[in-house]
């Protein structure tokens, strides 16, 4: 038995106790010596006894939970002892004649003493009452009939309290409602008991030989309370179903369900047992599990026939209380399929129907088939959201960790990290990456790559904790040491690691030499952001390895070069790669609209940081003799393109910008004829755009360059007019076609009247000069009409269109060039 169990009855044979207790202190003392209300007609025990005895043999059961509340005609000898017998002759009467109606009944076990120490207390508390309230009155008069009244009601209050005490106590519930509605029930029925136990009081004193009108009278009621009981289990039966349904929607999950399904069942059926037995699929064993008590207990799951086999076939099965139950089988119980699209999913049985109840009949059956239909779907449902549950549990390990090592990933170690920080602020973290990786795989291949990062999670693993250690991605890994003193400990304890870690591996017969490399960095003296953290930490692993040193602790000082070597390495792969894209951003008439061209613009996305600005990135490519490829890689990118604009009908030009280290180069004039010829475009549909400060800054190299690449056709434009070093007598100098005048001016033209003037003083220049003028930064309509009307000859800037990748800026010429020529047709006289 379980320990709940044990506990429950403990509790109920004390209430007994106290109940015989309180029985025997009213008999023992205000009871004492009283004779009976009616000494002239006072009857022995033995002879009241029988009719107590036969109250239980005809009582009506009304059903609450695993419990009952009787109705019987127990009020009428109650009365008749009130009035004929001693109190505790009566008392003695009570429990003797009950004890024989429950031994015939079988009720043994608890039910037994409890039984008899209520009617001993509800027999001692009415004949208490009784005399009280008569005071020695007339026993057949006005004070007998309120003295009996009274004494019915206690009594009948006494014996709720104690019913309804119980049933909490062995249901684990109290349902109010139900327990204070048959309760009622009882009590009109014991006040219309009462009545004819009065009447026959007062027959027996007056008129004796009206006596066998009783009988019919008796009978009758006898016949109303049976009617009674069974209307009253019809309604009982809708409730249950109701109350079924509504507590086992409240769960969700299969465990939950189960045990919801199993608890009602067992209540609703007024059973001592309820099992659950859920059929093997061809993805999942068979399950069985069993409430006894409050435990749901799992137990083997068992193919052999049994008493509810037939239910596998979908019929229910009714195992009635016999005399003796067959082995393996209970004494009485029902099993009801668990249907799912008319597949059998499983069976619910009951079992062991009280003794003092009637046993399992046909109505029972199918109120219980109907709660198991219910209780297939709430527990498919269940099913089901199990199945979400751990197919979403299994998605988000996948999301949270590395597939081949089963480490914690990047993104689940920050979530780590961030965690530990708020335990213990004084954390290092690491990054490890595996020098001579690379050969290792290209030695002995990548199944014997990936079997030594296996090793070394798990050897990170060993010495740190699974928790504590993450692969981010090819041959780097992370880790955390927490409770550092300071960063010399951080550094000692990670010296350690990497000792351990920089020893030969067994890997498939093999021996693999592989050197540890780390970078650390400590919070919260080097950031208290996990981001930070393991950003100062991939810093200080990409300073170790340019010193050549197992370990390296983060160094501000030394971010910022790293940074640069790092970005450095970082755009000579997108050159090579070709990761580098270029966009365009169109040049137009101002007056007509009419696109001429575009100017190409390089950008660059980086992996890590997002777009990076080319004031950052070509001054590094110039700085490390990458601004050649960088160059060629711009110039065969827009060159191409625009020989795909002229393929289709678009007859436009392409600038590409110089900077000052190109200028410089000899060879650039050959490596542009080449591009020209391999995008198999003229000469002039290239424009060259250059700074003043990049010409200046060798006059004479830029200008022998610059006038190899006129002679081959090209045309040349000088960048940012106005804002550089030249002066009007070195422009005369440059063999150029075109100026464009710095943003700068353009943007305050509407407003500033200094900007205006420069920018008309430039246009009056350029076009003396014999050279194209262009307007930059041009964003609002009053620009560009001002700029109309002082014969500007091309402009761009936002309000004409933003820089555009090649595919947009394609949509984009499209629906340009249909607006202007329908401006032209509508325009047209």
């Amino acid at each position: 038995m379980a320990g709940s169990d044990r506990r429950r009855d403990a509790v109920v044979v004390l209430l007994a106790v106290l109940m015989a207790a309180g029985a025997f202190a009213l008999v023992s003392g205000p009871l004492r010596g009283l004779d009976a209300a009616v000494p002239s007609h006072e009857l022995p025990w033995w002879a009241l006894a029988p009719l107590f005895t036969a109250t239980e043999l005809f009582r009506v059961h009304l059903p609450v939970r695993r419990e009952s509340i009787a109705i019987s005609f127990a009020e009428i000898p109650l009365v008749l002892g009130l009035a004929f017998c001693a109190p505790a002759d009566y008392v003695a009467a009570s429990v003797l004649g009950s004890a024989m109606g429950l031994a015939w009944h079988r009720r043994f076990g608890l039910a037994l003493p409890f039984n008899l120490a209520l009617f001993a207390l509800e027999a001692a508390v009415a004949q208490t009452v009784y005399h009280a309230v008569l005071a020695e009155g007339d026993a057949t008069g006005g004070r007998g009939l309120a003295a009996a009244l009274a004494t019915i009601v206690v009594a009948h209050a006494v014996s709720s309290v104690a019913l309804a005490a119980v049933i909490f106590i062995t249901s684990g519930r109290f349902d109010g409602r139900e327990i204070a509605r048959t309760i009622m029930t009882a009590l009109v029925a014991a006040l219309a008991n009462s009545s004819v136990g009065l009447l026959v009081v007062v027959l027996l004193v007056t008129r004796p030989d009206a006596l066998a009108l009783m009988v019919v009278i008796v009978a009758t009621l006898a016949v109303a309370y049976r009617g009674y009981s069974v209307l009253s289990r019809g309604h009982t039966r809708l409730e249950s179903l109701y109350r079924f349904t509504d507590r086992i929607g409240g769960a969700v999950r299969t465990d939950r369900v189960a045990e919801a399904v199993l608890t009602e069942a067992r209540d609703e059926l007024a059973a001592d047992a309820a099992e659950l037995i859920l059929l093997p699929t061809a993805t999942e064993a068979g399950t069985h599990l069993r409430l006894t008590g409050s435990s749901v207990v799992p137990l083997p799951f068992d193919e052999a026939p049994s008493w509810w086999a037939p239910t596998r076939d979908g019929e229910p099965v009714l195992l009635p209380r016999g005399d003796e139950a067959a082995p393996g089988r209970p004494k009485d119980g029902m099993a009801a399929p668990l249907r799912v699209d008319d597949t059998v999913m499983g069976v619910l049985l009951v079992t062991g129907r009280p003794q003092h109840l009637d046993t399992f009949g046909d109505a029972d059956l199918r109120l219980f088939a109907s709660l198991a239909n219910h209780a297939s779907v709430s527990l498919h449902k269940a099913h089901l959201v199990d199945q979400l549950a751990v197919e979403a549990a299994v998605q988000e390990h996948r999301s949270l960790h590395d597939p081949l090592t089963g480490l914690p990933n990047r993104r689940h170690f920050l979530r780590l990290l961030r965690t530990r920080l708020a335990d213990e602020p004084r954390t290092a973290v690491v990054m490890l990456d595996l020098d001579g990786f690379k050969d290792v795989n290209d030695a002995f291949g990548h199944g014997t790559g990936d079997l030594l990062l296996v090793e070394v999670g798990r050897r990170l693993g060993e010495r740190l904790g699974t928790a504590s250690v993450a692969r981010l991605g090819n041959d780097e890994f992370a880790a955390l040491v927490p409770a550092v003193a300071d960063a010399e400990d951080a550094r000692t304890r990670v010296a350690a690691l990497v000792s351990a870690l920089s020893v030969p591996f067994p890997v498939e017969g093999l021996t693999v030499d592989v050197r540890v490399t780390a970078g650390l960095a400590v919070a919260p003296e080097h950031g208290d952001e996990p981001a930070e953290l393991l950003q100062h930490a991939d810093t200080a692993l990409y300073t170790a390895k340019l010193r050549r040193h197992d370990v390296e602790v983060y160094d501000s000082t030394a971010d910022r070069a790293a940074h640069r070597v790092r970005m450095i390495g970082h755009l000579r792969d997108a050159i090579t790669a070709g990761d580098l894209s270029v966009h365009y951003q169109p040049k137009t008439d101002p007056a007509t609209g009419q696109v001429h061209g575009a100017e190409a613009l390089v950008r660059w996305e980086h992996p890590e940081h997002g777009r990076v600005s080319p004031d950052e990135f070509i001054p590094l490519a110039e700085q490390t003799g990458l601004i050649r490829p960088l160059t060629t890689l711009v110039l065969d990118t827009a060159l191409a393109t625009c020989a795909e604009w002229r393929r289709q009908g678009h007859h436009l030009g392409v600038a590409v910008n110089l900077s000052a280290r190109s200028l410089s180069d000899t060879e650039l004039p050959t490596r542009v004829g080449k591009a020209l010829r391999r995008a198999g475009l003229p000469a002039a549909a290239l424009t060259l755009e250059i700074t003043e400060t990049a010409v200046m800054a060798d006059l004479g190299r830029s200008v022998a360059v610059l006038q190899d690449l006129r002679a081959l056709g090209v045309r040349l434009s000088v960048d940012d007019f106005g804002t550089g070093q030249s002066s009007l007598a070195y422009l005369k100098q440059l063999p150029i076609h075109e100026m464009k005048i710095d943003r700068t001016f353009v943007l305050g033209l509407a407003d500033d009247q200094g900007d205006a003037a420069i920018v008309r003083a430039a246009l009056g220049l350029g076009h003396a000069l014999g050279l194209r003028v262009v307007a930059e930064g041009v964003e609002d309509a009053v620009a560009l009409a001002l700029l109309a009307d002082w014969g500007c000859d091309l402009v761009q800037g936002y309000h004409v269109s933003r820089p555009l990748p090649p595919d947009g800026f394609q949509q984009w010429l499209d629906t340009r060039n249909a607006s202007v020529a329908l401006a032209g047709v509508l325009g047209a006289p």
